[in-house]
C-alpha cells in the first residue's frame, strides 16, 4: 500500500510543478493554504487558470475533465455564451445601488419556475447562507417561537445556529466551538428519515421551522410526512435549495419530490453561477419585509428591517434571469441529458467495482437515482486512506472532483470527456484493489 501511495503521489507531483509552488505561497496567506474548505487536498491543491465548457486547465498546462461546475452553480458548464453575452450588457453597471427592471424580470422567472414562490413574495440577498438566516428569521417572527430543527449531516452555510449539525458524529459536538451553548440550545439535530422522531419534537412545543437541505438522502414518503407535520403543528417548513433549486427539476427538489414548502432558499443557479442568494415563498411568512405606512409600530417593531449591499446586483441578477429563461425553455431537453449523463456516471462506478471485484457502489442524491453529487460508496471495512487514492489517481488522469472524491455534473459532456471519466475512475478502482484498501466484493 505504501508503494502504491509513494507512485501516486510521485506522478501527482511530477504533474503539478507550479501547483506545489503555489501552495507553498499559499501557506504564507491562508490556514492550511485554502480559502474554501472543500478545496483543501493532499498533497496539495490544483491551482486552475481558466475554465471553458466543461474543461479546465492548470497552472502546469495540465487540463482536466471538470466535475466541480463552480460548487454547482453552472447547470450550462463554463463560459456559456449565453450567460457571457448577458453579463456584458450589464458590466458598465455592476453596482448602481438603486432598483432596476432587471430585478422585477429576475423575480418574475422565480415566481413562474418556483412552485412555492408562484402566489409568493422573493426577497434578492447576497449568498445562500445569507438566505438561510432571513429565511430563519421570518419564520420566527411568524411563530413567535425561537427553535430551529435541522437534519444531521446537512450543510446550510457558515451561520452559527445551523452550522453545529454539519460535522459528525456526534452530530453537534463535531466543530462547534465558538458558538455559545446558548445558541446551541435553540437548536435540535434529528436523524434523516424519521418522522416519529419528528413527531416527538414537534409535539414539545417552540419549534419555529425545520430546515431541509434540498440535495439530502430523503425518501419521497418521508418528506410528504413532514409537510403534513409541519402544518399540523404550525412549524414553518424551509426548503434549502440552493444546490438543488433548479438541478433536480426546472422547479428544484419541491417540484420533483411534489411538496411545496411554506419558504424555499435559492443560490447558485439562481444567479447563473454568479455571487446571490434568495428567499422566496409564502406572502404571510415574506410580508415581515414590507414597509407600512403609517404604522408606525409596524415599521419600528415588528418588520425585519435589513440591507445588504449586493442584493439583486445586475451582474447576479441578469446572469440569473438567463438562466432561468434557458431552463423554462429548454426543461424538455436540459433534463433528460442531465440524467443521462449521471446514468453514465453511476454505471461507471458500478461497472468499475464489479470489474475490479471490490465492495463498492455509486451513490448520491437523491438516493433513488442520483443527479446531483454522484460519488462512491465502499464497504465496511475500507481503508481511511481509500478516498485519497481515489482523489489522486482522478486527478492524475484528467479529472477534477468535488471535494476530492464527488462529481457535480452540467449538460454538455461530450462522449470524449465520459470515455476519459470512465477511464480515469476504472484506474482509480484497480488502483484500490492493488493497494487492498477495499475489502473483495462479497460471494
Amino acid at each position: 500500500m505504501s508503494a502504491l501511495i509513494e507512485r501516486l503521489e510521485k506522478e501527482y507531483a511530477e504533474k503539478h510543478p507550479g501547483s506545489k509552488h503555489l501552495y507553498e505561497r499559499a501557506l504564507r496567506c491562508f490556514a492550511s493554504g485554502v480559502t474554501h474548505d472543500a478545496r483543501y487536498a493532499r498533497p496539495f491543491p490544483i491551482y486552475m487558470v481558466k475554465a471553458d465548457g466543461t474543461r479546465k486547465w492548470d497552472v502546469d498546462g495540465n487540463d482536466y475533465v471538470d466535475y466541480v461546475m463552480g460548487h454547482g452553480a453552472l447547470l450550462f458548464g463554463y463560459n456559456d455564451e449565453r450567460l457571457t453575452a448577458v453579463l456584458e450588457d450589464v458590466l458598465a453597471y455592476v453596482h448602481m445601488g438603486s432598483c432596476t427592471e432587471l430585478e422585477i424580470e429576475w423575480a418574475e422567472m422565480v415566481k413562474k419556475l418556483v412552485p412555492c414562490a408562484r402566489d409568493g413574495l422573493v426577497r434578492a440577498c447576497a449568498c445562500g447562507g445569507e438566505a438561510i438566516e432571513m429565511a430563519t428569521r421570518l419564520a420566527r417572527i411568524y411563530t413567535g417561537r425561537d427553535r430551529v430543527v435541522i437534519h444531521e449531516n446537512c450543510y446550510h452555510g457558515k451561520w452559527e445556529l445551523i452550522n453545529i449539525g454539519h460535522s459528525g458524529p456526534p452530530y453537534g459536538l463535531c466543530n462547534v466551538r465558538g458558538i455559545p451553548k446558548a445558541v446551541r440550545d435553540l437548536v435540535t439535530i434529528v436523524p434523516y428519515n424519521k418522522p416519529e422522531l419528528l413527531r416527538r419534537v414537534f409535539a414539545e412545543g417552540d419549534v419555529a421551522c425545520i430546515i431541509f437541505q434540498g440535495n439530502a438522502p430523503y425518501t419521497r414518503d418521508y418528506i410528504r410526512e413532514v409537510r403534513e407535520l409541519t402544518t399540523e403543528y404550525g412549524v414553518v417548513f424551509i426548503l434549502d435549495e440552493v444546490v438543488s433549486g433548479f438541478r433536480y427539476a426546472a422547479g428544484g427538489a419541491q417540484e420533483y419530490y411534489g411538496v411545496t414548502p411554506d419558504i424555499a432558499v435559492l443560490g447558485k443557479i439562481v444567479g447563473g453561477g454568479a455571487p446571490i442568494g434568495a428567499v422566496c415563498g409564502s406572502r404571510e411568512i415574506m410580508k415581515y419585509h414590507e414597509f407600512r405606512d403609517g404604522d408606525d409600530y409596524w415599521n419600528r417593531f415588528v418588520r425585519i428591517r435589513v440591507g445588504g449591499t449586493w442584493n439583486a446586483q445586475p451582474l447576479s441578477i441578469r446572469a440569473g434571469l438567463e438562466a432561468m429563461r434557458i431552463i423554462d425553455r429548454e426543461r424538455d431537453e436540459i433534463y433528460p441529458r442531465l440524467y443521462e449523463i449521471c446514468d453514465k456516471l453511476t454505471g461507471f462506478i458500478e461497472d468499475a467495482a464489479e470489474t475490479s471485484g471490490i465492495e463498492a457502489s455509486a451513490a448520491g442524491v437523491p438516493p433513488e437515482r442520483p443527479m446531483v453529487s454522484i460519488r462512491p460508496r465502499f464497504g465496511s471495512g475500507a481503508s481511511p486512506l481509500a478516498h485519497y487514492v481515489y482523489y489522486l489517481s482522478l486527478t492524475n488522469s484528467g479529472v477534477n472532483p468535488f471535494g476530492g472524491f464527488r462529481f457535480i455534473p452540467c449538460v454538455k459532456y461530450t462522449e470524449e470527456d465520459l470515455k476519459r471519466t470512465e477511464e480515469a475512475i476504472r484506474r482509480a478502482f484497480d488502483n484500490l484493489r492493488e493497494g487492498n484498501l477495499v475489502p473483495p466484493k462479497k460471494p
